[in-house]
């Protein structure tokens, strides 16, 4: 079950990009992750897609927008944004497992089962197994596509239960 991390939690030196005044979403059931931009505060959430308590086995994540510079409204992602940025395919390893693979291919992500339930994603942050909570991308918006230049994982570690962050250059 994801729970909301105080930001001021992760010990980081030098500049952290995400906002301290960007919104956590929160009461989203299912959340497994977000992730927010420097560009504006709209949040892209991933949820789990559970139907009769039974996960879907081809699409277990639900994706879209938190617009919150339009009052919160949910908007589905466009095709572009699905294909190239924020969309993810899945393969099933187990019943109670996933890999998820989204277009920074160089992270591997799991949705795994937590309990009777519960699931979360799970990946290496900072080298060590986490639960991961949320991610920022920060990138310069200077022709047809963005150009990313670095993103923070952000989570908690399983092993110690402490908040854990890493920042990627890209």
């Amino acid at each position: 079950m994801l729970t909301s991390l105080d930001k001021s939690q992760f010990k980081i030196f030098g500049e952290r990009g995400l906002p301290e005044s960007y919104p956590i979403p929160n009461q989203i059931e299912g959340l497994l992750f977000y992730i927010q931009r420097n560009l504006n505060m709209n949040t892209v959430v991933y949820v789990l897609n559970k139907k009769n308590d039974l996960i879907n086995e081809h699409h277990p994540m639900d994706v879209y927008w938190l617009k919150y510079t339009a009052g919160g409204a949910i908007q589905e992602l466009n095709v572009i944004q699905n294909q190239l940025a924020f969309g993810y395919k899945a393969q099933q390893i187990n019943n109670h497992t996933f890999e998820i693979s989204m277009s920074y291919d160089k992270l591997r992500f799991f949705l795994v089962q937590n309990d009777l339930s519960g699931y979360h994603i799970q990946t290496k942050i900072n080298g060590k197994q986490a639960i991961l909570n949320n991610i920022y991308v920060y990138a310069d918006e200077l022709g047809l596509f963005p150009n990313v230049k670095y993103i923070e994982l952000y989570g908690i570690e399983l092993d110690s239960q402490l908040p854990c962050y890493h920042k990627i250059l890209i």
